[in-house]
């Protein structure tokens, strides 16, 4: 039976607010770059812990604030009516409030004075802040500490579980907070030290948890056999050992676990043993990726990928961070609700699944092609209704298709990668963008909307992104390969995927330009100088060009926070800067400007704290006393990545001219 989908379109009473809107439409078919660079208008749908009602973050007087609604009613109320910053990731606490943080949307990167902590009522009422904002610190003229929404405190209306390293610079503990008198209490008071995740059991106390001494890289996992016994040591090992790390407790008490002792390289899932210290049953598996902590979208630290019911409390399923993420269903129903929808929606996205009351679900649909929109889905009417859409200007159908693709470098590794097609074309002989991620430490590129990718693509150039050694998500081995191989193996991987597209005769070698971010700008630098007979142009934004600077540079806020810590890391993965100088400074892009025969767009933040500029400044001298080609976009106001909306249009525009002059037709 084919499914039934109905938009709902509702509005903000006494306003010209109109959420849901339509798509625009344009006289062009090619999409403006400032409907790329725009930032989603309708998002952070998240439902009430009874299901009853939403919240979400819609513009208002020109800034993101929060809404809130039934469904299926259209009184669409406001709840927070900032005027001069934007409200970020509002997070439910109870049937009855909401806490978020704050942001500024119209200022540069360098120049954010918001953060800090706020609860209010979903009535507008009992607002409180509850920790500093940047703006604060800076009039207090001090240095703001960390405090994060952690988890809810179930049967309670005000309370939750907050993060802070208020008491420890080094070391996150766990708070019991009042949201509306502020009241602390603190749950980690015997804080083992330097731990950076927690798991809570039931009762809600701290029970697991993982540090890290920064110093030597050794990783510890820590238990308690109950509320009121000592922390024990269940497991120390190095970054680049098989381990185990604590994910979360059951309702029975059990507690689940990430863990590489068996497969000495993927992590797998259990069920801890307590008894011999050791993972138990063996509970999940994937061939491919690894089943363990992911960074969360809505607190921004790390989360388990179980997934329990939020009524019985039951182990309900898996979410699958793959090459395609996915969500392996315990439960039959939801199992057969996400093969409905999954066959009823477009091909090739990814339809995340909420169960709400019987018979309904929420449903959050998106791709490579597709920002995202919010569905209900009733089971009984074999309905549809879509909610909103995170950018409604954005016409899915006009977008890049993204195919997920795997290669073997020329060591035998396996590398996964994501193409991204250009509508409207034959993938034969095309126009090619490397686009390199940046970190590199453990990142990884996603299956998921990207704006830079599909406004790439939209001017007619395939674009390919690329899970190189060291990306994070595919095993101990894939990571551990890559370290003190920047430039070198790193690099080769790069070649290797785009020497398979051109033997396919998806590309034209003739035309293939490399860019990226941060060492994903190193990565560009170093392609023009290795490989200077494939590239014929490079995009280097905010990369790092010197690796003695990288660990040298003690005003980057990468050393700032603990000089020591980040050059004994640093000289692990990258070099050791007396024993590894000659290898540092073969593979640093300053010191080879003249082995560059391509031109370089820079673009950079003059405010960058994490590269400063100093690398794009000495990279772009050293091409002018070489007599190389290159061309420079400078932002004053903004740092590592670019903030404001009209900063990421130009550079989107600079970007296409570069491209169409250097590989176009």
């Amino acid at each position: 039976m084919k499914l039934t989908i109905r938009k709902l379109v509702g509005y903000i009473a006494g306003t010209a607010l109109v959420l849901f809107a339509s798509s625009a439409v344009y006289a062009e078919d090619l999409v403006p770059a400032e409907d790329f660079a725009r930032r989603a208008k309708f998002n952070s749908l998240r439902f009430s812990p009874d299901n009853k009602r939403f919240v979400a973050l819609e513009e208002y007087k020109g800034r993101m604030n929060v809404v809130t609604g039934e469904l299926g009613k259209s009184d669409i109320k406001i709840i927070t009516t900032y005027e001069k910053f934007d409200v970020n990731n509002p997070l439910w606490i109870s049937d009855k409030r909401i806490i978020f943080t704050l942001t500024d949307y119209k200022r540069g990167l360098a120049d954010q004075k918001g953060g800090g902590l706020f609860a209010v009522d979903i009535d507008g009422r009992n607002g409180k802040q509850l920790s500093l904002t940047g703006e604060d610190c800076e009039k207090n003229y001090q240095a703001c500490r960390q405090f994060s929404f952690f988890d809810r405190v179930p049967e309670s209306e005000d309370e939750i579980i907050a993060e802070s390293n208020e008491r420890s610079a080094d070391s996150m503990d766990l708070v019991r907070l009042n949201t509306k008198t502020g009241k602390k209490v603190l749950l980690s008071f015997d804080n083992p030290g330097q731990v950076f995740h927690w798991a809570l059991d039931k009762d809600m106390v701290p029970r697991a948890a993982l540090s890290r001494d920064r110093k030597s890289s050794r990783q510890t996992f820590w238990y308690k056999d109950k509320a009121d016994a000592p922390w024990r040591k269940v497991i120390d090992y190095d970054i680049l050992e098989p381990g185990m790390e604590p994910l979360d407790f059951g309702p029975d008490g059990t507690l689940y676990v990430s863990s590489r002792l068996d497969s000495k390289d993927k992590s797998e899932i259990f069920k801890f043993d307590p008894a011999k210290s050791r993972p138990g049953e063996r509970v999940a598996k994937h061939l491919d990726v690894d089943l363990g902590l992911v960074e969360s979208p809505s607190t921004g630290g790390l989360s388990s990928p179980l997934l329990f019911d939020s009524k019985t409390n039951e182990l309900i399923g898996i979410k699958i961070e793959g090459d395609m993420p996915s969500t392996v269903w315990l439960d039959e129903k939801l199992a057969r609700v996400q093969k409905t929808i999954d066959n009823s929606l477009a091909k090739g996205n990814i339809n995340r699944i909420k169960r709400l009351e019987e018979g309904k679900y929420f449903i959050l649909s998106e791709g490579g092609s597709d920002p995202g929109a919010f569905y209900i889905f009733d089971d009984g009417k074999r309905q549809l209704l879509e909610i909103g859409r995170r950018r409604n200007w954005i016409k899915p159908e006009q977008m890049a298709r993204v195919e997920v693709v795997r290669y073997k470098a020329r060591d035998g590794l396996e590398i996964p990668a994501y193409l991204t097609l250009p509508p409207g074309k034959q993938a034969k002989k095309l126009p090619l963008v490397v686009w390199v991620h940046g970190g590199p430490f453990g990142v990884r590129d996603e299956y998921r909307f990207d704006p830079e990718v599909q406004f790439i693509a939209s001017r007619g150039y395939a674009v390919l992104q690329v899970n190189y050694r060291i990306s994070g998500g595919f095993g101990l081995k894939h990571y551990a390969i890559g370290f003190r191989q920047f430039g070198q193996a790193m690099q080769t991987d790069l070649r290797d995927g785009v020497n398979k597209l051109i033997q396919d005769g998806t590309v034209d070698a003739n035309k293939v330009c490399i860019g990226g971010g941060s060492y994903g700008g190193y990565a560009t630098m170093m392609g023009l100088i290795r490989d200077s007979d494939l590239y014929k142009c490079g995009i280097n934004i905010v990369g790092v060009m010197d690796l003695f600077w990288w660990q040298d540079l003690g005003y980057t806020d990468f050393n700032l926070g603990d000089a020591e810590s980040a050059s004994i890391f640093l000289k692990r993965v990258i070099g050791d800067p007396v024993a590894d100088g000659e290898m540092m400074r073969a593979n640093s892009p300053r010191f080879h400007a003249d082995k560059v025969k391509a031109p370089v767009l820079f673009i950079h933040g003059v405010n960058d704290r994490r590269v400063p500029i100093v690398h794009a400044e000495s990279m772009r001298d050293a091409l002018k006393t070489a007599g190389k080609p290159y061309e420079w976009l400078v932002f004053p106001d903004e740092g590592h990545g670019f903030n404001k909306e009209s900063s990421r249009a130009e550079y989107y525009r600079k970007m296409e001219s570069f491209l169409a002059q250097h590989i176009g037709k």
